[in-house]
């Protein structure tokens, strides 16, 4: 690689190593992939300079593609997280004469060595992303983008009903976050579901019938990233959301209603800094050393994910039994639903198999189990 490097800085190939890199981005978008997925897969594997370049790198595609006024506003909302994440490559650099080798002069630093170093970054990419499948598509792809997006009036203002929900959901997911005390959190959590389950029935009857079912990637993180995907099911499952998990790349897909997709993925944020925390202060666990943490810990999070599972969806039924008594309609649109997720499901993942469960350290089960059970939620 060091030899290849060096060839390529001999030969002035910045150019070429730019189109490879901005074709490559472009393929994969075509095959399914979206920014944050191909940062996601980045991050886990390499340096912070080659995830860095990539960030740039997908930065500078989005202006040649003009995907600021063409994309869909979530694929414009992935590329201001990359901002954010990044900030050191969030003021893009003006690609003359072409995109390497103004990074490589933006980074201030443009001698050999340097220029052979950002050549080795530039294969690393190269070599991890053509050897990524085809995945399933969420949405339109560049080719099919229109030359400007349409812009949709929305009826919502900031002080409209639904907003004020909203407001109300993430204000006490932030309180269950913030305290130290398991028992309110939990109390917290669930009156937050209780409130999301209401707020997605009312979504749904002003939709008079109307089924809208999308896909949406949520990135795990390590430690323990099969633990945190079975907190995500079962945050999606209260919210009658499907989660398919794969494994090799750390990636869980959730299919359903955009506005149940989106409350899933909120509660699981809450739910995995409350389980963080419990984890962290369990006397148990704080007794473990290295392997035996690890077993305890992939354990802890099994146990906390399924119990707390159980809570939410007891929290979903006591709402959806309230409603029930509200609106003679809703079963039979919740039925609709249901089968228009499922069909949207099978559509992306035909041949999705349910996975077989590891085997747990017993004392991280019972100790993660009753982190979660602590609470009495009947107040």
């Amino acid at each position: 690689a060091d030899d290849i490097a060096d060839r390529l800085v001999s030969m002035q190939a910045n150019e070429l190593g730019t189109l490879a890199l901005t074709n490559m981005i472009g393929t994969l978008y075509e095959n399914g992939w979206q920014p944050l997925d191909l940062m996601h897969v980045v991050r886990r594997q390499h340096t912070v300079a080659v995830t860095n370049l990539a960030a740039a790198a997908l930065l500078h595609h989005a202006d040649l593609i003009e995907a600021d006024s063409r994309a869909p506003h979530d694929w414009v909302d992935q590329m201001s997280a990359i901002c954010e994440q990044f900030p050191t490559v969030a003021a893009r650099v003006d690609a003359t004469p072409d995109f390497l080798t103004a990074y490589l002069v933006a980074s201030g630093k443009s001698d050999y060595i340097a220029a052979s170093d950002q050549w080795l970054d530039v294969l690393t990419l190269l070599g991890q992303w053509q050897t990524l499948p085809r995945w399933p598509q969420l949405g339109a792809k560049p080719s099919q983008w229109p030359r400007t997006r349409s812009s949709v009036p929305t009826t919502t203002g900031a002080d409209s009903p639904n907003s004020k929900m909203l407001a109300k959901i993430r204000g006490l997911l932030a309180k269950a976050d913030a305290t130290d005390f398991a028992e309110e959190a939990e109390t917290l959590t669930a009156k937050a579901q209780e409130l999301m389950t209401r707020y997605s029935i009312d979504t749904l009857l002003l939709a008079e019938g109307h089924l809208d079912v999308r896909g949406r990637r949520v990135h795990i993180d390590s430690p323990h990233a099969p633990a945190k995907a079975q907190l995500l099911h079962v945050a999606g499952t209260a919210n009658r959301v499907k989660t398919i998990w794969d494994a090799e790349y750390a990636v869980a897909t959730l299919v359903g209603a955009p506005v149940d997709v989106e409350q899933a993925e909120l509660v699981f944020t809450s739910l995995l800094v409350q389980a963080t925390r419990a984890l962290g202060h369990s006397p148990e666990a704080k007794k473990r050393k290295k392997a035996g943490s690890a077993a305890f810990g992939k354990a802890f999070l099994y146990a906390y994910a399924i119990r707390i599972g159980d809570r939410l969806t007891d929290a979903d039924a006591h709402a959806l039994d309230e409603a029930r008594q509200e609106s003679g309609d809703l079963l039979p649109i919740l039925a609709a639903q249901t089968v228009a997720v499922e069909a949207e499901f099978d559509r992306l993942f035909p041949t999705a198999k349910p996975m077989r469960g590891p085997r747990l350290d017993a004392e991280g089960w019972d100790s993660g189990r009753a982190a979660a059970d602590r609470a009495d939620l009947s107040r």
